[in-house]
Protein backbone atom coordinates (compact mmCIF):
# COMPACT_ATOMS: atom_id res chain seq x y z
CA UNK A 1 0.00 0.00 0.00
CA UNK A 2 1.24 3.26 -0.93
CA UNK A 3 0.88 6.89 -2.13
CA UNK A 4 1.89 7.11 -5.41
CA UNK A 5 1.99 10.08 -7.87
CA UNK A 6 -0.84 7.83 -9.76
CA UNK A 7 -3.08 7.60 -6.58
CA UNK A 8 -3.05 11.09 -5.95
CA UNK A 9 -4.05 11.92 -9.78
CA UNK A 10 -6.71 9.46 -9.67
CA UNK A 11 -7.97 11.32 -6.76
CA UNK A 12 -8.13 14.42 -8.37
CA UNK A 13 -9.39 12.97 -11.58
CA UNK A 14 -12.08 11.69 -9.66
CA UNK A 15 -13.09 15.34 -7.77
CA UNK A 16 -12.79 17.06 -11.27
CA UNK A 17 -15.40 14.36 -12.48
CA UNK A 18 -17.96 15.07 -9.60
CA UNK A 19 -17.54 18.76 -10.07
CA UNK A 20 -17.67 18.44 -13.96
CA UNK A 21 -20.88 16.06 -13.15
CA UNK A 22 -22.20 18.81 -11.22
CA UNK A 23 -21.72 21.80 -13.67
CA UNK A 24 -23.32 19.69 -16.18
CA UNK A 25 -26.46 19.40 -13.89
CA UNK A 26 -26.43 22.89 -13.40
CA UNK A 27 -26.11 23.45 -16.56
CA UNK A 28 -29.13 21.22 -18.03
CA UNK A 29 -31.16 22.76 -15.06
CA UNK A 30 -30.25 26.05 -16.86
CA UNK A 31 -31.18 24.61 -20.55
CA UNK A 32 -34.90 23.67 -18.44
CA UNK A 33 -35.40 27.27 -17.69
CA UNK A 34 -34.51 28.45 -21.21
CA UNK A 35 -37.24 26.04 -23.08
CA UNK A 36 -39.81 26.75 -20.82
CA UNK A 37 -39.44 30.24 -21.77
CA UNK A 38 -39.21 29.25 -25.06
CA UNK A 39 -42.83 27.03 -24.58
CA UNK A 40 -44.47 30.48 -23.47
CA UNK A 41 -43.40 32.82 -26.00
CA UNK A 42 -44.50 30.32 -28.76
CA UNK A 43 -47.55 30.20 -26.90
CA UNK A 44 -47.86 33.46 -26.51
CA UNK A 45 -47.05 33.92 -30.39
CA UNK A 46 -49.84 31.50 -31.32
CA UNK A 47 -52.47 33.71 -29.17
CA UNK A 48 -51.38 36.67 -31.15
CA UNK A 49 -52.11 34.65 -34.02
CA UNK A 50 -55.57 34.14 -33.23
CA UNK A 51 -56.05 37.48 -31.96
CA UNK A 52 -54.87 39.30 -35.36
CA UNK A 53 -57.22 36.80 -36.87
CA UNK A 54 -60.69 37.87 -34.56
CA UNK A 55 -59.20 41.44 -35.23
CA UNK A 56 -58.77 41.19 -38.91
CA UNK A 57 -62.14 40.22 -39.33
CA UNK A 58 -63.43 42.87 -37.04
CA UNK A 59 -62.02 44.93 -39.40
CA UNK A 60 -63.35 43.79 -42.76
CA UNK A 61 -66.48 43.75 -40.85
CA UNK A 62 -66.42 47.67 -40.01
CA UNK A 63 -64.92 48.56 -43.73
CA UNK A 64 -68.24 46.61 -45.14
CA UNK A 65 -70.61 48.25 -42.70
CA UNK A 66 -68.62 51.44 -43.83
CA UNK A 67 -69.28 50.49 -47.38
CA UNK A 68 -72.91 49.86 -47.40
CA UNK A 69 -73.16 53.00 -45.42
CA UNK A 70 -71.89 55.31 -48.09
CA UNK A 71 -73.54 53.42 -50.36
CA UNK A 72 -77.14 53.95 -48.96
CA UNK A 73 -75.88 57.40 -48.76
CA UNK A 74 -75.03 58.26 -52.10
CA UNK A 75 -78.27 56.40 -53.15
CA UNK A 76 -80.15 58.96 -50.59
CA UNK A 77 -78.26 61.90 -51.76
CA UNK A 78 -79.12 61.01 -55.95
CA UNK A 79 -82.91 60.14 -54.65
CA UNK A 80 -82.95 63.18 -52.83
CA UNK A 81 -81.84 65.41 -55.55
CA UNK A 82 -84.38 63.79 -57.68
CA UNK A 83 -81.81 62.14 -60.10
CA UNK A 84 -82.45 58.77 -61.46
CA UNK A 85 -80.31 55.92 -60.51
CA UNK A 86 -78.03 56.39 -63.65
CA UNK A 87 -75.17 57.71 -65.70
CA UNK A 88 -73.16 59.57 -62.77
CA UNK A 89 -74.67 58.51 -59.80
CA UNK A 90 -74.08 54.55 -60.95
CA UNK A 91 -70.27 55.82 -61.87
CA UNK A 92 -70.44 57.16 -58.36
CA UNK A 93 -71.78 53.93 -56.68
CA UNK A 94 -69.64 51.66 -58.80
CA UNK A 95 -66.20 53.56 -57.60
CA UNK A 96 -67.34 53.81 -54.02
CA UNK A 97 -68.07 49.86 -54.44
CA UNK A 98 -64.79 49.37 -55.71
CA UNK A 99 -62.76 51.14 -53.14
CA UNK A 100 -65.20 49.87 -50.11
CA UNK A 101 -63.51 45.84 -51.66
CA UNK A 102 -59.86 47.13 -51.97
CA UNK A 103 -60.35 48.22 -48.62
CA UNK A 104 -61.51 45.30 -47.18
CA UNK A 105 -59.16 43.18 -49.30
CA UNK A 106 -56.01 45.54 -47.93
CA UNK A 107 -57.30 44.67 -44.60
CA UNK A 108 -57.17 40.88 -45.29
CA UNK A 109 -53.94 40.63 -46.55
CA UNK A 110 -52.44 42.96 -43.99
CA UNK A 111 -54.72 40.29 -41.31
CA UNK A 112 -52.96 37.34 -43.10
CA UNK A 113 -49.59 38.72 -43.34
CA UNK A 114 -49.24 39.28 -39.71
CA UNK A 115 -50.75 36.31 -38.52
CA UNK A 116 -47.60 34.65 -40.56
CA UNK A 117 -45.80 36.61 -38.79
CA UNK A 118 -46.59 35.41 -35.48
CA UNK A 119 -46.71 31.71 -36.79
CA UNK A 120 -43.23 32.23 -38.26
CA UNK A 121 -42.27 33.38 -34.59
CA UNK A 122 -44.46 30.48 -32.27
CA UNK A 123 -42.44 28.14 -35.01
CA UNK A 124 -39.30 29.58 -34.28
CA UNK A 125 -39.83 29.78 -30.53
CA UNK A 126 -40.96 25.91 -30.40
CA UNK A 127 -37.67 25.03 -32.42
CA UNK A 128 -35.80 26.56 -29.71
CA UNK A 129 -37.35 25.11 -26.99
CA UNK A 130 -36.68 21.53 -28.68
CA UNK A 131 -32.77 22.75 -28.89
CA UNK A 132 -33.07 23.72 -25.60
CA UNK A 133 -34.19 20.46 -24.87
CA UNK A 134 -31.53 18.42 -27.02
CA UNK A 135 -28.96 20.50 -24.80
CA UNK A 136 -30.94 19.61 -21.50
CA UNK A 137 -30.34 15.86 -22.34
CA UNK A 138 -26.60 16.27 -23.45
CA UNK A 139 -25.53 17.99 -20.20
CA UNK A 140 -27.47 15.10 -18.22
CA UNK A 141 -25.70 13.10 -20.27
CA UNK A 142 -22.14 14.64 -19.79
CA UNK A 143 -23.10 14.82 -15.77
CA UNK A 144 -23.48 10.97 -16.10
CA UNK A 145 -20.45 9.99 -17.75
CA UNK A 146 -18.49 12.49 -15.18
CA UNK A 147 -19.89 10.57 -12.48
CA UNK A 148 -18.89 7.56 -13.84
CA UNK A 149 -15.04 8.71 -14.84
CA UNK A 150 -15.25 9.82 -11.15
CA UNK A 151 -16.05 6.30 -9.86
CA UNK A 152 -13.48 4.74 -12.23
CA UNK A 153 -10.73 7.20 -10.96
CA UNK A 154 -11.97 6.73 -7.44
CA UNK A 155 -11.62 2.66 -7.97
CA UNK A 156 -8.26 3.37 -9.74
CA UNK A 157 -6.77 5.25 -6.39
CA UNK A 158 -8.19 3.14 -4.44
CA UNK A 159 -6.52 -0.12 -5.92
CA UNK A 160 -3.24 1.31 -6.25
CA UNK A 161 -3.43 1.91 -2.37
CA UNK A 162 -4.16 -2.21 -2.15
CA UNK A 163 -1.28 -4.49 -0.48
CA UNK A 164 0.93 -5.98 -3.33
CA UNK A 165 0.24 -9.73 -3.28
CA UNK A 166 3.60 -11.44 -2.16
CA UNK A 167 5.53 -12.85 -5.45
CA UNK A 168 5.91 -15.91 -6.54
CA UNK A 169 8.55 -18.08 -5.50
CA UNK A 170 11.34 -18.02 -8.53
CA UNK A 171 11.18 -22.02 -9.92
CA UNK A 172 13.90 -23.60 -8.80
Amino acid sequence: MAFGNATFSDIGTAVSDIFAAQGDELKAKGAAFEQQSYVEAAALAKQNEAFTEMSTAIKQSQADRNLYQALGTTRADVAGAGFAASGSALDILRESASQGAMTKAVLGEQGLITEAGYQEQAQSYTDMANAAGVAIQADKLAATGAYWGAGISMAAALFSLAPNPPAAPAPG
